[in-house]
C-alpha cells in the first residue's frame, strides 16, 4: 500500500481534553505525570510517523504458537523454526496465559509485527537470544 494519508492538524494547547482524554480523574492517573497540564496529551515531535487501520471485533485468544523475543516461532525443542514468525492472536499470549480483556491481542500484534519485519530485514539492534516469550 503506497498511499498517503490526509494530514491531521492538531494543537494541544487549543483543548484542556482534546478527544476527552485526561477529562475524568480515572484517565489522569493512568497518564504521565510529568506531562502538564495534561498527563494524557503530549506533543508528537519527532517522526517519522505511521498509522495501522485497526478495526474492532470480538475475536481473541490466550493461546498461540511459542516465540522467542524477536516473534520467530519455536518447535517443541525451543529452535526457531526458519522463515516463520508468529504475532497477535497466532502467538501465545504476552500475558502468561491470561486474557484480560477484548482487544488484548492488538497491541502485541502490532508490537510483534514491527519487531518481525525489523528482524527479517536484518536490522541489528535486536537480541537474537531465545527468550521465550510464556
Amino acid at each position: 500500500m503506497n498511499e498517503r494519508s490526509p494530514t491531521i492538524t492538531f494543537t494541544p494547547a487549543k483543548a484542556k481534553t482534546p478527544f476527552g482524554r485526561g477529562a475524568t480523574p480515572y484517565n489522569r492517573l493512568h497518564g504521565d505525570a510529568r506531562q502538564q497540564p495534561n498527563p494524557c496529551v503530549a506533543p508528537l515531535e519527532n517522526g517519522p510517523f505511521f498509522a495501522v487501520k485497526v478495526v474492532p471485533g470480538s475475536f481473541g485468544t490466550f493461546a498461540g504458537l511459542k516465540t522467542d523475543s524477536v516473534a520467530r516461532v519455536l518447535d517443541q525443542t525451543g529452535i526457531p523454526i526458519a522463515g516463520l514468525y508468529a504475532a497477535g492472536t497466532d502467538m501465545a499470549s504476552v500475558m502468561g496465559g491470561h486474557y484480560p480483556a477484548g482487544g488484548i491481542n492488538l497491541g502485541p500484534a502490532m508490537t510483534f509485527g514491527y519487531i518481525a519485519g525489523r528482524h527479517l530485514a536484518g536490522e541489528p539492534d535486536f537480541d537474537t537470544s531465545t527468550q521465550y516469550l510464556r
